[in-house]
């Protein structure tokens, strides 16, 4: 005979087994920071070309897939404008990143110099006005064709001028980190952050830079672009460059912002 104790104990311990709490859900993970990267011209394009024949379009892609493997096992997310050698015309890239709802542009090339001793990297943010640097302006804009030529174009021109104006502070902050690390591996004690009117970077709704990674015109620079250990310190002095920058910004992405509703 069962006694009614024991059957009210029962009872009450398969409410409480059912009421018991759930293991709670893994809380979900926040989207990667999305890193888009731009390898410089491409395809009929080839860009400068180093005493040895190393064209630009080369080694910038080469270094763009090496930037954007460290940018991944670094934890973010790395997207190429291209992954070949193809043509992008500029007007397109910084719209491809925008698209793609990138938080940060990054254009990688290649500078020349008459001066063959010219070695270290330059980094670049844009100027609405004529830039520090008219020599490689007219270099890197060369080829790019004529601008938005329909009124809804150049419309959207200005819109694009207007919102990477809002991001120059940005911009300039990302510049000098990357700066300051690509100073380190050229063993340079200081080559300044300039400003340029650099179509590429026109109308990103990011933080964007453009990055002249070393001097093909330099005999020895242009050696250790052929390098693979050297192509990979450029990734990963320019990933801590960008972790830096985000360390710096608390990790907060101003592009999300732009097109938000009001």
């Amino acid at each position: 005979m069962i006694r009614l104790p024991s059957i009210l104990l029962a009872t009450f311990s398969l409410l409480a087994w059912g009421q018991s709490p759930k293991p709670a859900a893994p809380a979900a993970q926040p989207p990667r920071l999305k890193v888009m990267v731009d390898p410089g011209h491409g395809g009929d394009d080839g860009g400068a070309r180093g005493p040895k024949g190393l064209k630009e379009k080369t080694a910038a892609l080469e270094i763009g897939k090496a930037v954007a493997a460290r940018l991944e096992s670094a934890g973010f997310q790395a997207v190429l404008t291209r992954d070949d050698d193809t043509f992008i015309p500029l007007w397109d890239r910084a719209r491809v990143a925008n698209a793609q709802g990138a938080d940060l542009f990054i254009s990688l090339h290649l500078n020349a110099a008459r001066a063959k001793a010219a070695r270290g990297s330059e980094v670049f943010f844009l100027s609405l006005g004529k830039g520090d640097d008219e020599d490689v302006v007219a270099v890197e804009n060369a080829g790019a064709g004529a601008g938005p030529g329909s009124a809804d174009s150049v419309v959207a021109s200005i819109l694009d001028d207007l919102a990477q104006k809002a991001f120059l502070q940005d911009s300039e902050r990302l510049a000098v980190a990357v700066q300051t690390q690509l100073n380190r591996l050229a063993g340079i004690k200081e080559r300044g952050v300039k400003q340029a009117p650099f179509i590429v970077l026109r109308g990103a709704a990011m933080p964007a830079v453009l990055v002249e990674v070393a001097f093909i015109s330099n005999p020895k620079e242009e050696e250790k672009l052929k390098d693979p250990v050297f192509r990979a310190k450029v990734a990963e002095a320019i990933t801590l460059g960008v972790r830096r920058y985000f360390a710096e910004t608390n990790g907060s992405v101003r592009r999300r912002m732009v097109g938000a509703p009001g």
